[in-house]
């Protein structure tokens, strides 16, 4: 990342709320519906970087590529360019019927103040929310590691999560719907950014 460092030094400040997530398409469709001002900072492959606003709030919006656990050096990363909180927007897997396709869930395990933040704007835009922490019954392969990475850089993290599949139901997501479908996540990961602290 020493080229990002060295980019960003000739850019300007760099945001401190950075969003992640691992579909360069979906992140480019968040830069246009959601992103004021956005720019693209960085290009290469799979990895994006926008930078931008919303509602005021300087925001960083990163692709980190398919690979999922290309998402785990982006608290390290962040916390040297200065970012102090990273929200992870990605998709899970359940089990359970009570968590049904497209559900929402904000992943417990976390930084519990971007969590109480999250819980206020699903309020706010009645966006239907469960808190769960990632276990048997909600599985996705990034938040755990996610988590720690996060704990171990001092950095506040959240994970919200959309369920594309059901095993108990033996309903999934198509990958057009996959990449389009998000946006009460995604809807949610920026009002909790630029939510007042």
């Amino acid at each position: 990342m020493d080229y990002i460092l060295t980019e960003v030094l000739k850019f300007g400040d760099y945001p401190n709320r950075v969003i992640v997530t691992d579909d360069p398409l979906r992140t480019k469709m968040l830069a246009a519906h959601h992103l004021e001002n956005a720019a693209l900072f960085r290009e290469q492959g799979d990895e994006l970087i926008y930078l931008g606003s919303y509602k005021g709030a300087a925001i960083a919006l990163i692709s980190a590529g398919f690979e999922r656990a290309a998402v785990l050096p982006y608290p390290r990363d962040s916390k040297q360019l200065g970012a102090i909180e990273v929200i992870y927007i990605g998709e899970c897997v359940s089990s359970v019927r009570r968590y049904p396709l497209r559900s929402v869930i904000l992943a417990d395990g976390g930084d519990q103040d971007l969590l109480a933040r999250s819980k206020l704007a699903a309020s706010r835009y009645d966006i239907p929310i469960s808190v769960r922490a990632v276990s048997d019954d909600v599985t996705d392969s990034v938040t755990r590691a996610l988590y720690e990475r996060a704990r171990e850089c001092g950095i506040a993290a959240l994970s919200i999560l959309t369920v594309s599949e059901n095993i108990e139901t033996g309903e999934h997501m198509e990958e057009h719907e996959r990449r389009s479908r998000l946006y009460a996540a995604s809807r949610l990961a920026f009002e909790t950014l630029a939510a007042d602290k």
